[in-house]
């Protein structure tokens, strides 16, 4: 049926007269965060009223709360086969995976509205944005006193609703939250991961800090390319939007910040890290949570939109780069070393805009409350001064082994085979028996951490490496190093690997005998080729 000109007419003025909605920080005047339910009525008015937004389900939290998962395109994609039909890449925002880091919350909501209504819509020309504003939705609604920022005055708490810290699970996938954001990273695929936290390390004056993915590990294309290209575009054009920036981190030590500014987050068990292992550029934002809340908010909604600002004008670029990065992996990863230990060395120097500091010795009451603070307390004065030290942020291998050209993981382990096709792994079946020639690690202890992390008590096995044949029954599992995500493999299964699944305990009822504390062999070999007989991939879950 042909509609008419003045009811499109119509329409089109009903829609310029309707009244948009706002946000509970800009109906507030900045002085209360929005809760879960406040947050999801948002979304839902702002859709009405814009022809770009559509509204997919990431997950159902513990408490059966849904994560919303927001896509901002001219084409109204719906389901990442559309995306792929545009031949544009996608942007993933992401906010909230702390529920008292808030500001980015806020931020997403009110990006989400300007180019809904059109005022941003240009940000759509060469990208599709996906933005998941409030991950972590049990946790935003558990309000408490929001440690010691300059507002608001109550927020929600650190963990889900398993009392899980989110940006820890993304390699033992605990959470329904995460598990949903990896089966995005899969299906999707965006070329672009943005995380957005509050950060109190340290005082200063910028109120964002950036950094990229920085596990020893990564793709040094990506990494470089993030430092000395897309980094150096953003800052200047958050600059121009009045707001100071500095790559994240924390002095060395406060009381003599003179000694260095240093990232020491490295593991994959980070979001940020855990993409970039995913061969996908990845971008951690922290604000400052001594700023006020206005600022925060106003500072992180400026940094994203210079983000998808370059990416809009880059999108091919990136493209092109995340697949050829894709692409070497899959055919040169096998072989090269693998970092299982590093050190944090400089990139170069950063100036901070700080304080002079004052010092207060802590009580013995303090210290036992809070050890990461060392002896003293560091206080800072009205005034500023600026710090140009090393920045300490490249992990630089330590200990590294030679890579495999794949992995056997033996039968009786499901937990970990569906753990690896969880991430988007692919594995096969050994169809038949045979023998090849195999590395083996022999346990020479199992040391287990002093101190429960997560809800698990981490493992170190210690011991060496025995080569020989081995023999393999049928339903051994064959993860073969020519693809992709190659780079999260030995993370997974290298038992010198401090985010192995070994040492989160999925291998606990077979590395050790049973009624014995003697250590048994490691259920998973090295192999330097592929097992001669047929292999099956087992059916997409």
């Amino acid at each position: 049926m042909r509609v008419a000109p003045f009811a499109v007419g119509l329409a089109l003025a009903a829609r310029a007269f309707a009244v948009e909605p706002v946000t509970v920080v800009e109906a507030t005047g900045y002085a209360r965060t929005s809760l879960y339910q406040e947050v999801v009525d948002f979304l839902y008015q702002v859709q009405k009223t814009s022809e770009t937004i559509a509204m997919a389900t990431l997950a159902v939290s513990p408490e059966g709360r849904t994560v919303p998962l927001v896509i901002l395109s001219r084409e109204r994609v719906r389901t990442p086969a559309e995306l792929r039909a545009t031949g544009k890449p996608a942007v993933l925002v992401m906010a909230n995976i702390h529920a008292g880091e808030v500001e980015g919350k806020e931020a997403c909501q009110i990006l989400i509205r300007e180019v809904g209504s059109g005022r941003l819509a240009s940000l759509l020309d060469r990208q599709t944005i996906l933005l998941i504003p409030i991950f972590n939705a049990d946790g935003n609604d558990k309000l408490g006193h929001n440690r010691d920022d300059k507002g608001p005055e109550l927020a929600g708490v650190r963990h889900n609703g398993q009392s899980l810290d989110l940006n820890r699970d993304y390699t033992k996938l605990e959470s329904p939250e995460v598990r949903g954001l990896v089966r995005l990273l899969s299906t999707w695929d965006p070329v672009l991961f943005i995380d957005m936290h509050t950060t109190n390390g340290s005082y200063h004056r910028e109120p964002v800090t950036y950094t990229t993915c920085a596990n020893a590990n990564a793709p040094r294309a990506l990494t470089d390319y993030m430092w000395h290209k897309l980094f150096p575009a953003v800052a200047r054009r958050l600059g121009e939007s009045g707001f100071d920036s500095v790559p994240y981190g924390a002095f060395v030590d406060g009381a003599h910040p003179e000694k260095g500014w240093v990232n020491e987050a490295i593991e994959a068990r980070y979001g940020t890290n855990y993409v970039g292992l995913r061969n996908r550029l990845t971008i951690l934002d922290e604000n400052y949570s001594y700023a006020d809340f206005k600022t925060r908010v106003q500072a992180s909604l400026a940094f994203i939109r210079s983000v998808l600002e370059f990416t809009n004008t880059n999108a091919g670029e990136l493209a092109a780069l995340v697949r050829r990065t894709d692409a070497e992996t899959s055919a040169s990863y096998a072989g090269q070393p693998f970092a299982t230990e590093a050190t944090l060395e400089s990139q170069g120097d950063v100036t901070v805009k700080g304080y002079e500091f004052t010092t207060k010795p802590l009580t013995p009451e303090e210290k036992a409350r809070s050890p990461w603070l060392g002896d003293v307390r560091v206080i800072p004065t009205d005034v500023g001064r600026d710090y140009t030290v090393p920045y300490l942020a490249v992990a630089t291998p330590k200990r590294t082994l030679a890579l495999p050209a794949g992995y056997v993981v033996l039968p009786g382990q499901d937990d970990v085979v569906s753990n690896l096709r969880a991430h988007g792994i692919v594995v096969e079946k050994l169809l038949e028996r045979c023998r090849v020639a195999a590395e083996r690690w022999v346990i020479e202890k199992v040391e287990p951490a002093k101190t429960v992390f997560q809800g698990h008590v981490l493992l170190s096995l210690p011991g060496h490496f025995e080569k020989g044949e081995a023999e393999l029954p049928p339903g051994s599992v064959y993860v073969d190093m020519r693809q992709p995500l190659a780079r999260l493999v030995p993370i997974l299964l290298e038992p010198a690997s401090a985010d192995s699944l070994a040492a989160w305990g999925f291998l606990n009822r077979v590395i050790v005998r049973q009624w014995s504390n003697e250590p048994v062999p490691y259920p998973v070999l090295r192999l330097g080729a592929r097992p001669p007989v047929p292999l099956l991939s087992p059916t997409t879950e």
